[in-house]
């Protein structure tokens, strides 16, 4: 029964019990307390109980009936608050939603600590948005990109990295403005747009922002290949190759590999002068410039150095020198390979 329903029938019960017992006695009933003294009609003595109580039972439903209500928004609240948790958690983003229940308290901690991915492509909910995360997941795995202003994320954001990754793969200019701001941008975005750029621009682009790009080793054996073929003009200088080779740590199987890709553009006397100045740099890369002495058969400088060398060092090298010595002129140091 409604609260509406429960008032009107206690009514009706009160004013019964009044009009009968006034109907049986209507005279007055006095009551005398210390020098105060009360005169009601009989019948409002006898119906004064039924009142109270029905206003106390009422009081009592008013009470539970508010009590349940904001219980009941609570837990609808909490319902919601869960529902954009699961949201948040497959965009991997961090949240600092409240619970006020218990048990979803429980579960939300449980859920920050796990990570949700949707892999079912027939994956559906009657939830618009979940069902609207999932399709944009399910874009951006296909190699799509979705506007920033639509997927709303971090940069820092796993999803959003590779969101930024597709965008650069398909658009060029997107792909120069990143590698112009890098450091705004994951390493992972940058690279990807690195090689767009690399392959889609031409060197005399490239060249203008060389000083801006943060080059890792294979960024950089990348742009030494393309620079390779140009076999023109707009090729770089040994300074500016050099300058580039100061800002990572390469090893010689690097160093050699690039070799290899300048070997068809330089003259000897270029890539020879190109790797003694590297092997002045670090005296570790005074391998990959035995490789290229080796390379043009300079002998006598292979030579020079050896003679100063410790006896452990560089022993494919005088093991090559050896075998010349000896008249074996057909051993090469081409497929060797340095760490």
């Amino acid at each position: 029964m409604g609260l509406k329903k429960y008032i009107f029938a206690g009514l009706l019960l009160i004013i019964a019990i009044f009009g009968y017992v006034f109907s049986i006695e209507s005279g007055d009933y006095k009551v005398e307390i210390f020098d105060y003294t009360l005169i009601l009609p009989l019948a409002v003595w006898i119906i004064a109980p039924t009142v109270l109580l029905f206003v106390v039972s009422v009081l009592h439903i008013i009470y539970y009936g508010l009590k349940n209500f904001f219980a009941l928004k609570a837990v609808t609240k909490d319902v919601n608050s869960f529902t954009t948790l699961i949201s948040k958690r497959i965009l991997n983003e961090d949240s600092n939603l409240t619970f006020q229940n218990k048990q979803f308290k429980e579960l939300a901690d449980i859920l920050k600590q796990i990570e949700l991915d949707i892999e079912d492509v027939n994956f559906s909910t009657t939830n618009e948005d979940i069902n609207k995360i999932s399709e944009q997941l399910k874009s951006i795995k296909s190699g799509q990109y979705i506007s920033e202003k639509e997927l709303k994320l971090s940069k820092e954001n796993p999803i959003m990295i590779q969101n930024l990754i597709n965008r650069a793969s398909i658009d060029d200019n997107f792909s120069l403005d990143v590698i112009k701001s890098n450091n705004q941008y994951n390493k992972a975005i940058i690279k990807k747009a690195f090689s767009k750029v690399l392959e889609s621009k031409s060197m005399t682009t490239l060249k203008k922002h060389l000083d801006d790009i943060s080059f890792d080793n294979d960024m950089l054996t990348n742009l030494f290949k393309k620079d390779s073929e140009q076999k023109n003009e707009f090729a770089m200088t040994n300074d500016q190759i050099m300058k580039l080779i100061k800002k990572v740590e390469f090893t010689n199987s690097e160093l050699i590999q690039i070799a290899n890709y300048y070997k068809s553009s330089m003259t000897p006397d270029q890539i020879i002068k190109l790797f003694e100045d590297i092997a002045s740099l670090n005296e570790e890369y005074t391998i990959s410039y035995l490789y290229v002495l080796s390379e043009y058969e300079v002998i006598d400088k292979i030579r020079d150095i050896l003679v100063n060398s410790n006896q452990n060092e560089y022993t494919s090298f005088k093991a090559l020198i050896d075998l010349k010595d000896a008249g074996k002129h057909t051993y090469s140091l081409d497929r060797l390979c340095y760490k």
